[in-house]
């Protein structure tokens, strides 16, 4: 034997140093040969080029020859439909509970989605949780939606395996041919696109690629950059909106509003970056920081002010709200009375025994609890009855509605006899003209907040509006009748 000893087969290969096997006898080095052999047979059993080949599912093809048909198919201009189906919920059931279970559903969506084939239809898988579907000579719309409605019900619903049950879900893009693109890649690249809108668009799941999905989705990447680099970088900001007293115009206090600023995309609204942050699993991190922030302010400002954050459902999930509430309050040393929290019905449904069990533990802190965007769910009535806000804050479509709708004033004089009825102090948002802010007065609102009355603003504004708002109650008040002389 040369330098070394070797056993390999198709692949396995394993070796002695030639120290070793010059140091051995006649018969030591016949042994070794031997059981160098049997190691390398055994490696070579082991190793991933000697695992069957896993072959398509009846129905389906290979990546490559639906790529070798595609390309034939546009070649000759021909009209196409191509649908691309992703498969949710296999990787957490191969990590969480077991690569069987996982491979079963694999194997069975593979059979579903075989059978619910049409004619002259060719399917293969793209990647781990993919599958291409092309439609030869059909870019009819109508084809495709229909065809997608149907592998999504289908692929919707994963096996029963060794006691596991495994959900599986499915949600598909669709691109046609020659709008869309005339080759495989450009019209699956379009049908991602469609694919993702249709994942973040929840119900059915499925949807047609459209123009404007590329632009916005540069815009989306580019606003995951911004997310992130300006929770790392510390770039976020508080904007504070002023809240007033309804019939003194007394400043109560502020609403915190977490602002971002980027360079290259200018402002951008909280209605894009908390999603993404949400999605990016950074909402908790912006969520503490508001938190401490919100408490560094509101320190500085006289004691009768209070300042309220707003709560996304990862806080309550975190398992540190309580902690990182109790720490702020410590650290600015903030009274718990001047920390009121706002969480929305959709936060409560997440896990309603979970927040409110935290809500609880808050309120025994002292911190205020309210319930924002009141009216707009289905379920507000019976959490007010699981716990007891010390808030209710009307949903801003309510003021909006005064100025159109007879019945609405109605319906808020109701909410606000229901809110006092149960000990609440009851804010009327978004109000923008005098006659939303004088009906509601009239209603009863106790608290007001609207640009009408005050815009959010930077921090270094907050000192002239609690300034300007203290010399307007001085000038209010009754000034005392002078005594006549003696």
């Amino acid at each position: 034997m040369a330098s070394s000893a070797v056993a390999g087969l198709s692949g396995g290969f394993i070796t002695v140093s030639q120290g070793i096997w010059a140091g051995a006898g006649p018969a030591l080095q016949a042994g070794l040969a031997a059981t160098l052999l049997a190691a390398g047979t055994l490696a070579a059993g082991l190793s991933p080029r000697s695992q069957p080949i896993k072959r398509p599912a009846a129905g389906l093809v290979s990546r490559p020859s639906l790529m070798e048909r595609a390309s034939r198919l546009f070649d000759s201009d021909a009209r196409a439909s191509v649908i691309l189906c992703e498969l949710t919920g296999l990787a957490w059931t191969s990590r969480n509970q077991c690569v069987e279970a996982a491979q079963m559903a694999f194997e069975e969506a593979q059979e579903r989605l075989s059978a619910s084939l049409p004619q002259g239809a060719l399917a293969a898988q793209w990647n781990d949780e993919h599958f291409v579907v092309l439609l030869p000579a059909s870019s009819d719309p109508m084809t495709a939606l229909s065809l997608a409605r149907d592998l999504c019900a289908a692929l919707t619903t994963g096996p029963a395996f060794a006691n596991l049950s495994t959900a599986v879900t499915c949600h598909a893009g669709i691109a046609l041919a020659p709008t869309d693109g005339t080759r495989l890649c450009e019209l699956v690249n379009n049908a991602e696109l469609a694919l993702a809108e249709a994942r973040r668009q929840g119900k059915p799941g499925y949807g047609f690629y459209a123009p404007g999905m590329s632009a916005a989705a540069d815009r989306r990447s580019a606003l995951q950059r911004a997310v992130r680099d300006a929770v790392k970088s510390d770039a976020l900001r508080l904007e504070l909106q002023p809240v007033y007293a309804m019939r003194s115009g007394e400043l109560t206090g502020f609403e915190a509003l977490i602002r971002l600023h980027d360079q290259e995309l200018g402002q951008v609204p909280p209605s894009e970056f908390i999603p993404l942050a949400e999605e990016a699993g950074l909402i908790v991190d912006i969520g503490e920081w508001a938190l401490e922030e919100a408490c560094r302010v509101a320190a500085q400002w006289p004691p009768h002010l209070v300042v309220a954050v707003n709560l996304s459902p990862a806080q309550f999930h975190s398992g540190t709200l309580i902690t990182t509430t109790r720490r702020a309050l410590q650290r600015h040393s903030l009274p718990a009375y001047r920390l009121e929290v706002e969480i929305t019905e959709g936060t409560l449904m997440a896990d309603s025994e979970l927040v409110l069990g935290q809500l609880r533990l808050l309120r025994d802190m002292g911190v205020g609890v309210a319930l924002d965007d009141f009216g707009t769910g289905y379920s507000s009535l019976s959490y007010l009855c699981k716990f007891p806000f010390s808030k209710l804050k009307i949903d801003r479509s309510f003021a909006a509605a005064l100025d159109h709708s007879a019945s609405a004033k109605n319906v808020l004089r109701a909410i606000v006899r229901l809110g006092h009825g149960l000990g609440m102090t009851v804010t009327a948002e978004g109000i923008e003209t005098q006659r939303q802010l004088s009906l509601l007065r009239d209603i009863g609102c106790d608290l007001a907040q609207g640009y009408l009355l005050g815009r959010p603003a930077p921090l270094s504004d907050l000192a002239a509006i609690i300034l300007g708002n203290f010399a307007q109650q001085l000038a209010r008040r009754p000034r005392p009748a002078r005594r006549s002389a003696a």
